[in-house]
C-alpha cells in the first residue's frame, strides 16, 4: 500500500513539472509571435519616420540650391518637425540622427559629409541626407527569459539633383547599342558581334582596350563629357572576364544609361569606332555566361544633346547665369 501511494505522488510531481514546462514553452511561443509582431510593427513605424524625415531634409537642401537662404538649422528643423509629426519622440524611447550625403561612384554608393545638427551648415556638394531612426519597444512574454525589450533600427536616404542638363548619378555604362525602334517596357537581348558589331558593343572611354579597363568603367562609371554625335573607340574582343561579370552583377535590376550608335567606321579589332548619337535608359535584367549578350528592358531615350563628365550634381541656383531650369529631382534612394 505504501509503495502504491508513493508511486502516485511521484507521478503527480512529474505531471506538475511537465505542466510547468509546457506553460513556459507556450509563453515562449506566444512571445515569439506577439513580441516579434510588435517588433515588426515598430520597424514599419520607424521606417516611415526615416523615409519622411529624409525627404523633408532633402527638400530643404534642394531649396538651398534653388533659392539660397537655407541653413543647416533649417534642414534640422524640417527633419525634427517631420520626426515628431510621425510619432518619434524621445519620451517614448524613439531616437533619430542624420548625416549629409552626396552620390558616390557606383550604384547605391553614398559619401558622408557630416552630421545634420541644429547649429551646423549645409556642406558643399551635399545632395541629401541619410536618417537613422531607432527605438526599443518593451516585450510582454519574452520577459520570462530575460528579454525586456527589442532594439529596432531603420535607415533611409533621399537625394536631390538637377535633371534637365545632366545625366543621372553614376549610371552611364560603356555598353553601346545599335540605334533601333525600341518600345517602352519591352525586354531586348543585345548581342555582341565578333570584333564588332552585333547590335551592341563595349566601348573604351580612354582608349585602353582591355577587360580591366572595361570592368573599372562598369563598376565606377567614368565617362568623359560628350556632345552628340561623337565617335567613341570600341573595345571589341573577348571580354568574358570575372571582373567584368562581377561589375555587371552590381547593375542587374538597376536602370542605367547606355550609348546608342548609328554606324561604325567599318574597321575591326582595336581600330573599331562607334558613332554615338544619343543615350537610352535600360533596366538591366541579365546576361549570358560569356557576357556576349546582355538583356535589358527599354525605358526611354535621353532627350538632351550631350552628357557631362562625372555624375548628377545638385540643383543649380536660379540666380546663376548657367542655370536654365528650376526642375529638380527629389526621391528616396535607399
Amino acid at each position: 500500500m505504501w509503495n502504491r501511494i508513493r508511486n502516485r505522488e511521484d507521478e503527480s510531481g512529474q505531471i506538475v513539472v511537465m505542466v510547468a514546462g509546457g506553460l513556459i514553452v507556450l509563453l515562449l511561443i506566444a512571445g515569439l509571435v506577439i513580441d516579434t509582431g510588435v517588433g515588426f510593427r515598430e520597424r514599419r513605424s520607424n521606417q516611415n519616420v526615416a523615409d519622411l524625415a529624409s525627404m523633408a531634409g532633402t527638400k530643404m537642401i534642394a531649396d538651398h540650391y534653388l533659392d539660397g537662404g537655407r541653413t543647416g538649422s533649417d534642414v534640422y528643423a524640417a527633419m525634427q518637425g517631420s520626426v515628431q509629426a510621425n510619432g518619434c519622440v524621445t519620451a517614448d524611447g524613439c531616437t533619430w540622427a542624420a548625416v549629409y550625403v552626396r552620390p558616390g561612384i557606383g550604384p547605391g554608393v553614398e559619401v558622408d559629409l557630416g552630421s545634420v545638427t541644429s547649429a551646423g551648415t549645409i556642406p558643399a556638394g551635399a545632395q541629401g541626407v541619410r536618417v537613422d531612426a531607432a527605438s526599443d519597444p518593451g516585450t510582454f512574454f519574452m520577459k520570462v527569459v530575460g528579454i525586456s525589450s527589442i532594439h529596432v533600427a531603420t535607415e533611409a536616404t533621399a537625394m536631390t539633383s538637377g535633371i534637365l542638363n545632366q545625366a543621372p548619378s553614376g549610371v552611364l555604362l560603356p555598353i553601346a547599342s545599335f540605334d533601333s525602334d525600341f518600345e517602352y517596357g519591352t525586354e531586348y537581348v543585345l548581342t555582341e558581334g565578333y570584333e564588332g558589331p552585333g547590335n551592341f558593343g563595349f566601348l573604351t572611354w580612354n582608349g585602353n582596350n582591355d577587360a580591366g579597363t572595361l570592368a573599372a568603367s562598369i563598376c565606377g562609371p567614368n565617362n568623359p563629357a560628350m556632345t552628340f554625335p561623337v565617335w567613341v573607340q570600341g573595345a571589341p574582343g573577348n571580354m568574358n572576364k570575372s571582373a567584368v561579370r562581377a561589375c555587371l552583377d552590381g547593375w542587374i535590376g538597376q536602370t542605367v544609361l547606355i550609348p546608342i550608335w548609328s554606324q561604325t567606321n567599318t574597321k575591326g579589332g582595336s581600330n573599331l569606332n562607334y558613332e554615338v548619337i544619343t543615350l537610352a535608359a535600360f533596366t538591366l535584367t541579365g546576361y549570358d555566361q560569356h557576357a556576349s549578350t546582355i538583356r535589358g528592358t527599354f525605358e526611354e531615350f535621353y532627350a538632351l544633346p550631350g552628357v557631362p563628365a562625372g555624375y548628377g550634381t545638385p540643383p543649380c541656383n536660379v540666380t546663376s547665369p548657367t542655370c536654365y531650369s528650376r526642375t529638380n529631382f527629389i526621391g528616396l534612394t535607399r
